[in-house]
């Protein structure tokens, strides 16, 4: 399995170039860089992965492996060179930026121009200096492969030449990554704290873990010049600080992501514990009035998928149960009321939720057995099932909600208008079937 490793770090830099491709990114160069880094350097992985490779082997050439580890090592120097020019784009993006304020297009335009075109031109020729002496360290060494590594004669100037392969491409890494690290964490310093400042602190990490990266080949140099034996593909560590720079990359370019993902999170958390906290009203709702469902399909005690619609539906539903009850109010609610928060008083703030929660239970035994009462509710116990509260907000009538249920599921006084309720049907039942 570690061989495979290098396969998702791969594509999350492939990917990621796509995604950078297709962003609004102010400066051009910034974004073009960026794609032409991450392209590459996924592109390399890919190629040198261990199965890839052994993919390779299997053909029979021995030659074409050879080349595949080459093709790989040109993509990765490649993909340095790519994010070296990322320090001057951004200079040049800083310039750019200085002069546009102070009102001079044209000047700023210029400014980003003359900033980076120098050394750009020498970021470009330092990388075909570096493939032209690696393609001759390589041609002069004439490595074949034994299973996954290079090997070269006991000749001293073929296993130097092996090692200076090697060496060339480090050095040029090396290079290039510590100019784009000092550019970080001088922008990082003046950055201070704050989302911009985490972000280029988490971009300096994964730099900072893609030079320990690379400087895993030193080993490969010294087995190089020793014995003439190097290893083609990626290895296993190479895998875990390959991994570990992408997921640091990923989290710095993604820090601005994070206040929108934390409230979307903290949104799914609030609506899920909403609408849990309203199923013991709604359950008891449902039972007794089956046709308020808007989705009968839904048994499963399953959490839902969209909270949020799932609570906008159940406080619909339980709406139009408090609509179909008002025709149950039991005119003898607020006298049973009253008896019971004499004997369980409820805090002051839950009064109006007590008269609700008590008027819905009451109604709800009524419900229960099919029948009317005959005489007109009194308006107070129809207000009440009804609901008096006035919210603008889905979240305001969500939490009322809430809190009745809260109150219908534990308040002893509620629980004592329900018991009486329960006798009253109970008695009507027995004098119904005592007339028959």
């Amino acid at each position: 399995m570690s061989n495979l490793a290098l396969y998702p770090v791969g594509l999350f830099f492939v990917l990621s170039a796509a995604h950078f491709a297709r962003s609004r990114i102010d400066s051009r160069a910034t974004a073009r860089y960026t794609c032409y880094g991450t392209a590459l350097l996924g592109a390399a992985l890919l190629v040198l992965a261990p199965p890839t490779i052994r993919a390779v082997q299997g053909t029979g050439v021995a030659v074409l492996a050879v080349l595949a580890i080459v093709l790989g090592d040109g993509l990765r120097d490649g993909a340095a060179a790519a994010i070296r020019l990322l320090a001057p784009a951004l200079r040049a993006a800083d310039a750019a930026a200085h002069a546009a304020q102070a009102g001079n297009a044209e000047a700023a335009g210029n400014a980003a121009r003359a900033v980076h075109r120098h050394e750009v031109r020498g970021g470009l020729a330092l990388l075909g200096t570096v493939l032209g002496l690696r393609l001759a360290l390589i041609t002069a060494a004439a490595p074949g492969l034994t299973g996954e590594d290079l090997t070269v004669g006991p000749e001293l100037s073929a296993r130097l030449a092996l090692a200076g392969y090697t060496a060339v491409g480090m050095l040029h890494t090396t290079v290039c990554l510590v100019a784009l690290l000092r550019e970080l964490v001088r922008r990082a310093r003046a950055a201070g704290p704050g989302r911009l400042g985490t972000g280029l602190r988490l971009l300096t990490g994964g730099l900072v873990a893609g030079l320990l990266w690379n400087a895993w080949s030193m080993d490969d140099v010294l087995r190089a010049a020793a014995t003439g034996i190097q290893d083609g593909p990626e290895d296993t560590l190479c895998a875990v600080l390959g991994g570990l720079c992408a997921a640091l990359i990923a989290a710095g370019l993604g820090s601005t992501l994070w206040p929108a993902a934390a409230g979307a999170v903290r949104g799914w958390v609030h609506a899920h514990r909403r609408y849990r906290a309203l199923t013991p009203l709604w359950r008891d709702l449902h039972t007794v009035l089956p046709q308020i469902a808007l989705d009968p399909a839904r048994r499963l005690p399953l959490p839902p998928r969209d909270p949020q619609f799932a609570l906008y539906r159940r406080i619909i539903e339980i709406h139009d149960a408090r609509l179909i009850l008002r025709q149950h109010c039991d005119p003898r609610t607020a006298q049973w009321l009253d008896q019971a928060t004499r004997r369980f008083p409820p805090p002051c703030d839950h009064a109006a939720a007590t008269a609700e929660a008590a008027a819905l239970a009451a109604a709800l035994e009524l419900a229960a057995s099919g029948a009317v009462p005959e005489a007109a509710a009194p308006q107070a116990v129809l207000s009440a099932v009804a609901g008096t509260t006035a919210t603008d907000t889905m979240d305001g009538e969500a939490e009322h909600l809430a809190h009745l249920a809260r109150v219908y599921a534990t308040c002893p006084a509620v629980a004592e208008v329900r018991t009486r309720a329960r006798a009253e049907r109970a008695r009507a039942a027995s004098a119904a079937g005592a007339l028959r």
